[in-house]
This record gives structure tokens, C-alpha cells and sequence, in this order.
């Protein structure tokens, strides 16, 4: 449970606060399935926005928005740490993510949702535009979903 108040931030790449995203990320989105996040080519998000859930000076949750060609950005690498979960924090993340999208000019946001969080999007106003597929970089059934903005 949080000991502050959770604070949604932006973070820069390369920064102190940027390796506890690396963590986060391995914890929660690759160690389970026996991966690691070092796999990733994460090189990209030095042009992304990084946006992070911070209580007091940890990290507790992660979204990153990535900049696509024309009027789209992607959502990737949603993450909260499991003792985090079921506050709000994921929906407050992805809220910043849109609001920073639109106003970058961005009309439509897309993602790439794991078979368990499709609710979530749902939720949130996403639909699925794509079958689920297992990729080839973890082993859980994922579905292509977008939101207009």
C-alpha cells in the first residue's frame, strides 16, 4: 500500500529513476515467464515519453508512449508493482498517456493489450482491432486494441 500520495510523473531516459523502470519492468513483465527485460531492445526510448507512478521516491508503476508516423502513438510496457495494483494507478498512467498524446496532436492511441488486461482498455474506452496472437517475445496471448483520442 502506498505510504504518499501517488504521484504520475514524467522521467528521462538514462536517469536514476529510469533504471528502477528497468526492474519494474523485468518484475512484473518477463521474469514470470522466465525472461528477462535485458532481451529488449529498449534503445527507442530515448525519443519516447516515460511516465512513472512514484511513491515518494520509488517507482510503482510505468507506461511509455511511443511517437508513430502521422496522427498515432502506441502505449507500451504497462507495469505496477503488485502491491500497487487495483488502486487506479494503471488508469491514472494511461490517462497522463492520452492527455500527453493529444497534445502532441496525436488523434489516435493504439496497444498492444496481454488476454488479461483487454478489460481494463475496455474499460478505458479501447477496442480490439486484431485477433490475440501469442508473440514471439513472451508466451501470453496478446490482442492489437486503439482508442480514438
Amino acid at each position: 500500500m502506498p505510504d504518499n500520495k501517488i504521484e504520475i510523473r514524467p522521467l528521462e531516459y538514462g536517469s536514476d529513476d529510469y533504471s528502477q523502470t528497468l526492474y519494474l519492468r523485468h518484475e512484473v513483465l518477463r521474469r514470470p515467464w522466465g525472461r528477462s527485460i535485458a532481451e529488449d531492445d529498449l534503445d527507442h526510448e530515448a525519443e519516447d515519453l516515460l511516465m512513472g507512478a512514484f511513491d515518494g521516491d520509488k517507482l510503482v508503476g510505468l507506461g511509455t508512449l511511443v511517437w508513430l508516423e502521422g496522427d498515432t502513438a502506441q502505449a507500451r510496457y504497462m507495469a505496477i508493482s503488485e502491491e500497487y495494483r487495483y488502486l487506479g494507478i494503471g488508469s491514472e498512467i494511461l490517462s497522463a498517456l492520452e492527455s500527453a498524446a493529444r497534445d502532441a496532436g496525436r488523434s489516435k492511441l493504439i496497444l498492444n493489450a496481454r488476454e488479461k488486461a483487454i478489460p481494463f482498455y475496455e474499460k478505458h474506452g479501447y477496442h480490439l482491432t486484431g485477433e490475440l496472437k501469442v508473440p514471439p517475445f513472451i508466451p501470453i496471448p496478446h490482442a492489437m486494441m486503439e482508442k480514438a483520442l
